[in-house]
């Protein structure tokens, strides 16, 4: 939304905007859960996997981001 119109976004409508972009539905739900109601404990492990997708996706937004830019 900000980038395609310039106008800044809620938290509700960025989960929703994560969603439609194609991130993780784990990962959207564990943002949901943190921000919205109590999230369940997660192990080290679980935690390093969440960031791990959490990244790629991000690492992958950021790159299609600046093609379009160049094109």
């Amino acid at each position: 939304m900000t980038l395609r119109d310039g106008r800044l976004i809620t938290k509700g409508e960025a989960l929703a905007e994560l969603r439609e972009l194609g991130a993780p539905a784990d990962v959207v739900r564990d943002i949901y859960d943190r921000r919205y109601s109590r999230p369940m404990p997660m192990s080290r492990w679980q935690r390093i996997r969440r960031a791990i997708r959490a990244r790629a996706f991000v690492r992958r937004g950021i790159k299609r981001t600046l093609a379009a830019k160049e094109s």
